[in-house]
């Protein structure tokens, strides 16, 4: 009972934290598209008084000075994000092997917990949609490269099992469209017997 509850606590803290930091990501994100978007009004602003204006040879180096150091620090910006971006990524990378992890014991321990553990990844789907995470942990379909790394094979005698997909060991996920991680997968081998 107690190692249960104690289960639930850090599971309940676990999903805290998750939703504190997609939170975080998500505001940060948008204040950084914000910001962006200013700059870009405000270097099309310029552009345009520069066009329209009959101004000295060291004016337009002076505001050509004073773009490059903007360029400057949006580029710092950006690799700010990036960075930051990457550790969101690393840290919802160790989250999630660690809950697949887990939902692969409990699926051969323990039904409550299963179910429990099902439940709290459904209630975690709607964050990752929000930060364009989509998983890639689908078992019976055929290899795709692009999506599968195929760490092991298993025989099979049916052919139309041949490049379908047997159990998966890590899975993967999309972010924004793009593979991030691949499956690690096992995949059936038809051996023509």
């Amino acid at each position: 009972m107690f190692f249960k509850k104690s289960q639930e606590e850090f599971f309940h803290k676990l999903e805290e934290k998750m939703q504190s930091a997609l939170r975080s990501f998500s505001a940060e994100n948008k204040q950084m598209k914000e910001q962006l978007e200013e700059m870009g009004e405000r270097i099309d602003r310029l552009q345009s008084a520069l066009h329209k204006q009959d101004m000295a040879v060291g004016d337009l180096l002076d505001e050509w000075s004073e773009s490059k150091d903007r360029e400057e620090d949006v580029k710092k910006l950006i690799r700010e994000k990036e960075t930051e971006e990457k550790r969101f990524l690393d840290l919802f990378e160790s989250y999630q092997e660690q809950f697949w992890n887990l939902k692969r014991f409990a699926d051969q321990k323990d039904d409550v917990w299963a179910s429990q553990i099902t439940l709290m990844e459904k209630n975690l789907k709607q964050y990752q949609n929000q930060c364009g995470i989509s998983m890639i942990e689908e078992c019976g379909i055929k290899v795709d490269y692009d999506l599968h790394e195929v760490i092991e094979v298993t025989e099979t005698s049916q052919a139309e099992m041949d490049k379908v997909i047997a159990d998966i060991f890590r899975c993967g996920y999309f972010y924004k469209g793009r593979v991030k991680k691949k499956a690690q997968v096992m995949a059936y081998h038809f051996t023509g017997v």
